[in-house]
C-alpha cells in the first residue's frame, strides 16, 4: 500500500509541477507581447465535499482573454449509477484521482482557443486518460495537422492505439 501512496503523491506532484511550467509559459507569453507588463495568474484553492480538493490558475490577459490552469487530487466513492462504468469500481466503488484542466481563450480570433485535460486515476486498478483540441474561428488545416501529428506521436510513444 505504501507504494501506491509513493505513486499518488508522485502523479499530484508531477500534476503541480506542470501546472506551474503551463502557467509560466503562458505569462512569458504575456510578457513578450504586452511590452513586459503581462499578466498573472491568480490562484484559488477549493475543497471537494466529498474528500480532497484543488488549485484554480486563472489569467486575464492582453494577449490571452482568459486562460485557467487547474489541478485536483480527489478522492470518495463512485456513484452506484456509474460504477458499472468505470473499471475496478463494480468490486469497490472508492476512488483516487489527480489530474491538470487547462483552457486558453486567446483575444485574437486567429489564434484557436485550446483544451486539455488528463486524469491518473485509481480504483482497483489504475490509469491516465484525457484529451486535448483546438477550436478555431477560422479553420487552419495545416495547423491542425501538426497540432494532431504530436497528440499522436506523443500517445503512439506509451500505446499504438491511445490516440484514436
Amino acid at each position: 500500500m505504501a507504494e501506491d501512496n509513493d505513486r499518488r503523491d508522485s502523479a499530484a506532484t508531477w500534476f503541480a509541477a506542470l501546472r506551474d511550467r503551463i502557467c509560466a509559459a503562458f505569462e512569458a507569453i504575456e510578457d513578450e507581447l504586452s511590452g513586459g507588463a503581462g499578466a498573472r495568474f491568480i490562484r484559488g484553492d477549493w475543497q471537494r465535499p466529498g474528500g480532497g480538493g484543488g488549485t484554480t490558475a486563472i489569467m486575464k490577459g492582453r494577449v490571452f482573454e482568459k486562460v485557467g490552469v487547474n489541478i485536483s487530487v480527489v478522492h470518495g466513492e463512485f456513484a452506484p449509477e456509474f460504477r458499472g462504468e468505470i473499471p475496478g469500481a463494480a468490486e469497490d466503488p472508492r476512488f483516487w484521482a489527480a489530474g491538470i484542466s487547462l483552457v486558453s481563450h486567446p483575444c485574437s480570433p486567429l489564434v484557436p482557443a485550446a483544451h486539455m485535460n488528463t486524469r491518473h486515476i485509481v480504483t482497483r486498478t489504475a490509469w491516465f486518460g484525457g484529451g486535448a483540441d483546438l477550436t478555431p474561428m477560422y479553420p487552419d488545416e495545416p495547423a491542425a495537422a501538426e497540432f494532431h501529428a504530436a497528440l499522436r506521436r506523443a500517445c503512439d510513444g506509451y500505446q499504438p492505439d491511445a490516440y484514436a
